[in-house]
């Protein structure tokens, strides 16, 4: 029997040495050769860490998991889909994001390619299905337009950039570096390298001495982490925002313009709005015109009147327009821009403003209500704006998602506000060019881990008619 024993033991001690030799390695092995060598920020999903967190999870819970994993799942066709060969596992241990500084707001990741005729094979049946055509250059490459996302691949690698604006030739630079040139880090002392294969969060993000993590437990998810900005104080230590008391949601945030390069980088990012110009505002003056305080506000309902436009036939049988008022329910919005009086008269001189009504949000009618300091809205006329508040945070967002789909009764999102309950996150700027990060997202039922409880929440709202 003490034979038996020790051979067990030895057995388990020899398992748990091995899983833990195998971790290691794909820790570090995920990583290497997956990230541009100039990469300027970098973002971690802990695949297998997600993974097993969900199954401790299922052992501590297991009739959640029992009335929502579908087991009668097997028809052919599934089987046949998993039985693909690939050639490339879109499922690695970890999965590596990265950002390039040339290419604005597009994200790349590369794969290793272990089977290259079967990937191919796989490819061509994927891209085809989705009406995509595969470019032969140097390399091959296909756009899919409704996904937004650009493949591009050699015998051995794959590259995948999620690009907004969906130009090959943007991201090109960077393809024929990964492709062509072969510009990852492979080397193991890499300082990303090194901080991701340490880093035991669930998502990990980076960008110099950055750091930033999200992890998700019981019932809630925390982001945590410090930022560190290229110059000291680029944020206001003290803001002033005004309050709504007890709102469903509530956003502020102090971009603090008095800082040129805050006043620069804000215009060139809302450049890329469409909405901007489609409502005749230039973005440079209007960056001009504010101090960078926004705040937004969600609390209660109010009516509104619509004006229906329809046509019907008179005595002479003749088309006339005639037009019937409608009252609708309206959630309660509060909308502010610190400014000067000078941004008003350019809104009206643009036509954003007309009769007291900002033009630029045409779904609810937003009443003009301006202060001295403030330029502010509301979708309800007369809503007394109230007082100003002192804080310390320059961005923040609350919400409670019960109260806050009674106001917006947004179709589809009663499920998913059973399921969550509230959000906070905050930003402070602390000494020199230290800012602090942090936020948790808290749902209804505290004993299941909430990435499960959104996972399967999200797949029965896609079942809702």
């Amino acid at each position: 029997m003490k034979k038996f024993l020790k051979i067990t033991l030895s057995l388990l001690v020899l398992a748990v040495v091995g899983y833990f030799i195998y971790v290691q390695y794909q820790k570090s092995a995920s990583l290497k050769n997956r990230i541009h060598e100039d990469a300027e920020s970098v973002l971690k999903i802990g695949l297998h860490d997600l993974q097993k967190t969900i199954l401790v999870d299922a052992f501590s819970s297991p009739m959640f998991y029992w009335d929502h994993v579908d087991f009668s799942d097997n028809s052919k066709d599934k089987k046949d889909k998993k039985n693909i060969k690939k050639g490339v596992n879109l499922k690695p241990y970890s999965l590596v994001f990265y950002t390039m500084k040339n290419v604005k707001n597009t994200l790349f990741t590369t794969l290793p390619i272990n089977d290259v005729e079967a990937f191919n094979k796989y490819a061509e049946k994927y891209l085809a299905d989705r009406n995509c055509v595969i470019v032969e250059k140097e390399y091959r490459y296909a756009l899919d337009e409704k996904t937004k996302l650009i493949y591009a691949w050699n015998d051995k690698t794959l590259a995948i950039a999620y690009a907004p604006k969906k130009s090959f030739e943007l991201c090109k630079s960077v393809f024929d570096d990964v492709l062509l040139n072969k510009k990852l880090i492979s080397e193991t002392d890499h300082p990303y390298i090194q901080i991701l294969k340490d880093a035991d969060d669930h998502i990990t993000y980076l960008k110099g001495k950055s750091q930033v993590h999200l992890n998700f437990y019981d019932g809630k998810a925390y982001l945590s982490g410090i930022i560190y900005t290229d110059t000291p104080n680029k944020f206001n230590t003290t803001i002033q925002h005004s309050d709504i008391p007890d709102a469903s949601l509530q956003v502020y945030l102090d971009a603090n313009f008095s800082n040129a390069e805050n006043k620069e980088s804000a215009a060139e990012f809302l450049s890329d709005f469409s909405f901007f110009k489609k409502n005749n505002i230039d973005v440079g003056t209007l960056v001009e015109k504010t101090t960078g305080v926004l705040s937004l506000a969600i609390k209660g309902t109010t009516q509104q009147t619509d004006s229906i436009v329809t046509y019907e036939y008179d005595d002479n049988f003749e088309k006339v327009e005639t037009v019937a008022v409608q009252e609708k329910e309206a959630p309660l919005i509060y909308l502010s821009i610190a400014s000067d009086t000078t941004l008003k008269t350019y809104f009206k001189k643009q036509g954003t403003i007309e009769n007291g009504v900002l033009k630029a949000l045409p779904m609810y009618s937003f009443y003009e209500s301006d202060t001295t300091s403030l330029l502010s809205f509301s979708t309800q006329k007369g809503a007394v704006i109230n007082t100003m508040k002192t804080g310390s945070y320059f961005f923040s967002i609350s919400a409670e998602f019960d109260r806050l789909q009674e106001d917006l009764k947004i179709s589809k999102a009663d499920k998913l506000a059973e399921i969550l309950k509230s959000l906070r996150i905050n930003a402070q700027q602390l000494e020199d060019n230290k800012v602090v990060l942090e936020g948790n997202l808290s749902a209804e039922n505290s004993s299941i881990n909430i990435i499960s409880q959104l996972f399967f929440g999200l797949q029965d709202l896609d079942s809702i008619p």
